[in-house]
C-alpha cells in the first residue's frame, strides 16, 4: 500500500509526495485528477460491515460476477469499512477479503 513520503504546506495548496506500489500505479491507469486519498488501516476503517446472501437488514452485497473478476471466492463475514463524505458525495471503503498470507509475509 501507499505511504506518504513528504507533505509540504504552501499558500497555493498542500503538496504530497507518495510512494506507491506498481499495482497501485497500474490501477490508476494514467489518471491524474479526481483521485481520493484515504487511509485503509484497521484504526481508520472503524465500521464493521456484515456481508451475506440474505437477510432483512442492510447488508453489503455484490454480484458474483464482480467478485469473480477479482478472484474472490467468498467475502469475509464481518469486514472493516468506513463511510466518508467528500465534496458532497458519500463514499464507502470496505476491505471485502483479506489475504491472510499477506499479514504473515509483511512482518
Amino acid at each position: 500500500m501507499s505511504e506518504i513520503n513528504s507533505i509540504k504546506f504552501k499558500e497555493d495548496g498542500i503538496f504530497l509526495t507518495l510512494n506507491i506500489t506498481k499495482e497501485e500505479y497500474e490501477f490508476l491507469q494514467q489518471t491524474t485528477s479526481d483521485i481520493i486519498i484515504v487511509p485503509a488501516d484497521f484504526k481508520s476503517m472503524n465500521g464493521l460491515l456484515t456481508t451475506g446472501k440474505l437477510g432483512n437488514s442492510n447488508r453489503l452485497m455484490l454480484p458474483k460476477k464482480i467478485l469473480d473478476t477479482l478472484e474472490v471466492k467468498a467475502m469475509d463475514k464481518k469486514v472493516p469499512g468506513r463511510l466518508f463524505k467528500l465534496e458532497g458525495s458519500v463514499y464507502l471503503l470496505a476491505r471485502l477479503y483479506e489475504n491472510k498470507r499477506r499479514e504473515s509475509t509483511s512482518s
